[in-house]
């Protein structure tokens, strides 16, 4: 397959690989997904044909290309955009189901019918909300059985 992109194309999909095989690799010391980390290195390859070369390093002794130490700081803005915005999403509704649970046994809950569970999920969630929008973490507190 013959894949044609243009100037502006290129310089996106540089950073759709970027992010995504930080999203796959990012956290991973070892068994790192080698497709996904064959697959930014050919892409990055290609960098200096679309004159975007300043962007990426070579490095002779891993025998990879890599982004410059300034354009992944650029980009990895967009991740730490992404990650706080997952982050509390993932909180609010974890927490709904957890008192979803607390109110009703992991019985009930698994045996309501996706839309109610959804409806009072979503309810509670949006408490969380509207509580998270106004006060951050700062009434959030961990409470340890003695």
């Amino acid at each position: 397959m013959d894949l044609k992109l243009n100037h502006a194309q290129y310089e996106t999909l540089l950073r759709l690989v970027f992010l995504g095989n930080w999203v796959v690799n990012g956290f991973k010391d070892k068994d790192k997904e080698q497709a996904t980390d064959d697959l930014e290195n050919y892409i990055y390859a290609k960098s200096r044909d679309f004159g975007l070369g300043d962007r990426i390093t070579y490095d002779e002794d891993a025998d990879a290309h890599f982004l410059t130490p300034a354009q992944e700081e650029t980009w990895l803005e967009d991740l730490d955009a992404y990650k706080n915005d997952v982050f509390w999403d993932e909180l609010m509704y974890r927490l709904a189901d957890r008192d979803l649970v607390a109110r009703f046994g992991e019985a009930n809950v698994d045996s309501m019918n996706s839309e109610e569970r959804a409806k009072m999920e979503n309810e509670l969630a949006d408490q969380y909300y509207k509580e998270f929008d106004t006060n951050g973490l700062d009434n959030l507190k961990l409470i340890r059985p003695s």
